[in-house]
């Protein structure tokens, strides 16, 4: 009885350091894929604007990031992202600012949120 109490012991203390470190371990991975998600997104609109897209209703960095998953059409070219969710899309925006002003916005991908 003794010795299971042992284990159980042991079993708790190694769950109690590896339930923290799982935890920031997923944090990162949330962060990395948002950054990533937010590169995307100002990669493919500025791609967009430099072909010749411009829109008055994009104003922000919201606006701009619907705009491409629904997909931008200029000139027979179709600019997109897909896969991402309205939850993906928030919380890639902070990363991302706009520069100039409608409709000849880009967006700024930056390291950090705000």
């Amino acid at each position: 009885m003794v010795e299971l109490l042992v284990v159980i012991a042991v079993i708790a203390i190694i769950a109690a350091i590896a339930i923290p470190n799982i935890a920031g371990i997923t944090g990162a991975a949330n962060q990395s894929k948002n950054q990533r998600n937010a590169q995307n997104l100002a990669s493919v609109y500025n791609s967009a604007v430099a072909a010749g897209y411009a829109n008055t209703a994009v104003t922000d960095e919201l606006t701009a990031a619907t705009a491409l998953v629904n997909g931008i059409t200029n000139g027979g070219a179709t600019f997109r992202v897909d896969g991402l969710s309205t939850q993906n899309i928030n919380d890639a925006i902070g990363y991302l600012d706009v520069s100039g002003t409608s409709p000849n916005i880009t967006l700024i991908y930056k390291q950090t949120t705000n």
